[in-house]
């Protein structure tokens, strides 16, 4: 069998490195298309050649690396980390195609980040080894920072240093964790291993006390600051609407934050000195990321910073479905990574041809856009349907998990959250009347529509949105599996 999970990496990383060759924007742009093809056809070779009715490790890979201190380069896919690589796949290709005819320097650069940074975070998504897992986590940041600073908006040195800095201190605490982890598993087995599985495994052992919890809680502060939850989010609206398109749903696209939650600190959790409060913690975190996302989504002005707080509080879905601790809370929160990748790319496609076209994001300065830009409205008004939740789209599959299985063991928090369902529909709906409907705005000009190849690229993300939202079968299957594994070490712990 061909070695998928290393391939996944190795080949946006050698189109990455071709494309920084290129002399011109038609062949960077190509090569970027055909390296997030090539990574789309492995992609789906893969998902076709998984086997869903089992969470067991599937392409797994191990070579031992630094044998003294037991690293090795060992990679494989399961029902975690399978839908979030399939999104990645998916999107890119058309994310690519959309900014096809986008005029930018150093374009040969700009594509090549773009791949790169696919194939960083893939490499954290196949990774089953703490040293390669944090590499590539770390390396994701570089091209998503030089992304936002060289084609960002005004503001773009102070939000990309901004992000850098914030998500790479996070980043610093949570290898502290892995050291801890490392060095007390260490200490008890004598055997040194970075293999995340062994190592969470051994965690059980550790003496309870505040080694224990700290360790969990170092980790736990990295995945959280990358999400990101609240209060770690400081980052999140300068850099998401500073950002270029691209730049914007790369940050949408990087689900690594959730899934650290997902491989790591949930089977982490039943095994620290007071899992009962960790739980407290993070229902809370989640049911106030929902409600304060939504509630400062409501207040903002610019297109792209309401997008970028509504993001927020859809990441608390993620966060309060974890802590809910069942098979299909977990599981509801899994394919909320998924759908709000999808979802979160129309949108952010659609804020910026509207300041491509309309030269302003504002959204008092826009108004009647629909008469001018019929195709985009009706990929919009899909993006932002599936974002405030309407049935039949994927954003609904999600949320409905989550706070209906969540509700037992957590009916609190998944009170505060609902209080956020009415704000999430007013400040979407407010937001489309505002700026597609109405009476056109004259002042914009001759505004038109977005090319057919933007048409395209949002019409088949939004078809996506629609499918999964019918059919969620097959990726939350996967997803099933792997939470009962997880749901079920909790239960052995009386969690």
């Amino acid at each position: 069998m061909l070695p998928v999970a290393s391939l996944l990496i190795l080949v946006p990383l050698i189109f990455a490195v071709v494309t920084f060759f290129t002399k011109t924007k038609q062949l960077a742009a190509g090569f970027g298309f055909l390296g997030s093809l090539a990574t789309l056809g492995l992609t789906l070779y893969a998902y076709l050649n998984f086997d869903s009715s089992t969470a067991a490790m599937q392409f797994y890979e191990s070579v031992s690396w630094i044998p003294f201190l037991g690293v090795n380069y060992s990679v494989g896919i399961d029902g975690v980390s399978m839908p979030l690589i399939l999104l990645n796949a998916i999107v890119i290709p058309f994310m690519i195609l959309f900014t096809w005819k986008e005029e930018m320097e150093s374009p040969n650069r700009f594509y090549g980040l773009i791949l790169t940074m696919q194939a960083a975070v893939i490499g954290v998504f196949v990774a089953l080894d703490f040293v390669v897992f944090y590499i590539f986590w770390e390396l994701t940041l570089v091209p998503l920072f030089f992304i936002v600073n060289l084609w960002g908006g005004a503001n773009r040195a102070h939000a990309s240093y901004k992000f850098f800095i914030y998500t790479h201190v996070a980043s610093l605490v949570m290898l502290l964790g892995i050291f801890g982890l490392f060095y007390t598993a260490l200490n008890q087995t004598g055997v040194p291993t970075f293999d995340i599985r062994e190592l969470i495994a051994q965690f059980q052992f550790f003496e309870p006390g505040l080694m224990k919890d700290g360790i969990f809680l170092a980790i736990l502060f990295g995945f959280l600051a990358k999400l990101p939850a609240f209060p770690f989010h400081s980052w999140l609206p300068d850099a998401y609407s500073e950002a270029p398109t691209a730049g914007s749903i790369l940050f949408i696209l990087l689900k690594i934050g959730g899934y650290g939650l997902f491989r790591i600190s949930l089977p982490m959790l039943p095994n620290t000195g007071s899992p009962q409060l960790m739980i407290m913690i993070l229902g809370l975190l989640g049911s106030v990321s929902i409600l304060y996302g939504a509630l400062l989504a409501l207040r903002q002005k610019d297109l792209k910073r309401m997008i970028a707080y509504s993001s927020l509080s859809h990441m608390g879905y993620v966060i309060l479905g974890s802590a809910g601790l069942v098979t299909l809370s977990v599981s509801g929160a899994m394919f909320q990574q998924f759908s709000h990748g999808l979802i979160m790319s129309i949108m952010f496609m659609s804020a910026g041809a509207i300041q491509t076209a309309a030269g302003t994001r504002i959204i008092n300065e826009l108004g009647g856009l629909a008469k001018k830009m019929p195709m985009l409205t009706v990929a919009m008004m899909v993006g932002f349907m599936a974002s405030l939740g309407l049935p039949g789209l994927t954003g609904f599959i999600a949320e409905f998990l989550v706070l209906t299985f969540t509700f037992t063991n957590l009916p609190v928090f998944v009170v505060i959250a609902l209080l956020a369902i009415v704000v999430t529909a007013g400040y979407h709906l407010w937001a489309m009347q505002r700026a597609m409907f109405g009476v056109y705005n004259e002042k914009l000009g001759d505004v038109r529509d977005i090319n057919s190849i933007q048409v395209f690229s949002m019409a088949v993300i939004a078809l996506l949105v629609l499918y999964f939202g019918l059919n969620p079968s097959p990726v939350l299957d996967m997803m099933i599996n792997n939470s009962e594994a997880i749901v079920s070490l909790a239960a052995g712990m009386g969690v």
